[in-house]
């Protein structure tokens, strides 16, 4: 029994605190046995491993990472023979799956570390890592991977889809599968100049054209084109007039015309450390009725013109008056000078998901201030950069 109380999952994926319950090496192979019929236990390479088919299974119980960490940050230890083992198998042509066992109160998650990023480290004992969503994903979806913030490939399974995983890999989450696509022609590496962006919105009439804060509405204007042209939009919706009685949230996860969850698109620097987001009483609200929710986050390297004399800006102002855009002060070819970027660079994205198992991480101190009234506004969402993991769905980059 551990001795602080940490995240645990329970089989409907409700989150409770409670200790860790250490299992033995009896019970840790005898969960892995009835999740894999045929498999055996046996000796190879001097260790003590599970066997299925041409698979060799290292194994270690999924635990608290310890004081003074979050309770949602788990690991297993990787020893130094394991790499002496997965080296053996290689030659012998056989697989070896570096395993972490999760197990509370019925519950049972494997998740499956790839070997080829701890293959690479010389220490003797070297943590892989696990958040309480890697769990949550695997018990209430089947299955879930991703790319940790250090470049590991983790994929969580439920026990009672182990043996198909194992026998015919991951299975995709479709809608990752369409921004996989859209960071294919959208993440290139690029400098998008302001004036650019601004114009090819205008050009098609979308809304928000003449707002000081473009690159987050040319995102939008991206996405929405990019999930109509390749016929996405029975997937991934992207809704920019809200009805009323909808939720308002810029994409919309559907099946058909059945909502099944929503999200929001967000555009931020990359160099900023948190990601303030909507009203957290609307996002309950969204989780009470949907279950998750997703951030949908496009980073960008940023270029202000001040720091080029806002000649970028001036020709903005002077192109809105061009195009007949009219303020209700008058003309002012240095308005929104202090904050107008002149260029951005789009350099990776993040899918973040808020559900039952972390949504309390998120509600933090993050406050909006006051309204004119002095009343204090309502709480906001914030992920803070440190948490990432524990709400990391999906991630991709550009080149250096």
């Amino acid at each position: 029994m551990g001795t602080e109380l940490v995240d645990q999952i329970t089989e409907d994926g409700t989150l409770v605190s409670d200790f860790d319950v250490k299992l033995s090496d009896a019970e840790k192979n005898a969960l892995l046995l009835d999740a894999l019929p045929g498999a055996v236990v046996g000796r190879y390479a001097g260790e003590r491993v599970v066997r299925h088919g041409d698979q060799v299974i290292l194994k270690k119980q999924v635990t608290h990472l310890g004081r003074p960490w979050e309770s949602f940050k788990k690991r297993i230890q990787i020893p130094k023979r394991w790499l002496e083992v997965e080296r053996q198998a290689r030659a012998d042509g056989l697989r070896v799956r570096f395993v972490g066992i999760y197990a509370y109160r019925g519950v049972a998650v494997f998740v499956d570390f790839d070997p080829a990023t701890y293959v690479q480290r010389k220490a003797n004992n070297s943590a892989a890592h696990v958040s309480t969503n890697d769990l949550f994903q695997a018990q209430t979806l089947g299955q879930f991977a991703r790319v940790d913030g250090r470049g590991n490939r983790l994929t969580s399974v439920r026990a009672s889809e182990f043996a198909a995983y194992l026998s015919l890999g991951y299975a995709e989450d479709e809608r990752i599968g369409i921004f996989r696509e859209f960071n294919d022609e959208f993440l290139r590496a690029e400098r998008l100049q302001a004036l650019d962006a601004v114009q090819q919105m205008h050009a098609v009439g979308w809304p928000d054209t003449f707002q000081g804060e473009w690159p987050g509405f040319y995102l939008e204007h991206r996405v929405d084109e990019f999930l109509r042209r390749r016929g996405h939009d029975e997937v991934v919706r992207f809704q920019k007039d809200k009805g009323r009685g909808r939720y308002d949230y810029d994409l919309v996860m559907v099946d058909g015309e059945v909502v099944d969850f929503y999200g929001d698109l967000k555009s931020s620097d990359v160099t900023k450390r948190e990601s303030p987001g909507n009203d957290a009483d609307g996002i309950r609200r969204c989780l009470e009725e949907f279950g998750r929710f997703w951030y949908v986050i496009y980073e960008h390297e940023t270029e202000h013109a001040r720091d080029h004399g806002n000649v970028a800006t001036i020709e903005w102002n002077e192109w809105k008056r061009s195009v007949g855009y009219e303020r209700r002060k008058p003309f002012d070819p240095l308005s929104y000078a202090g904050r107008f970027k002149q260029a951005v660079r789009f350099v990776s994205m993040k899918v973040l998901e808020v559900n039952a198992a972390n949504f309390g991480v998120v509600l933090g101190d993050f406050t909006q201030g006051r309204q004119p009234d002095g009343a204090a506004r309502a709480l906001k969402v914030m992920i803070k950069k440190g948490t990432i993991d524990n709400f990391l769905i999906y991630s991709s980059s550009v080149a250096a």
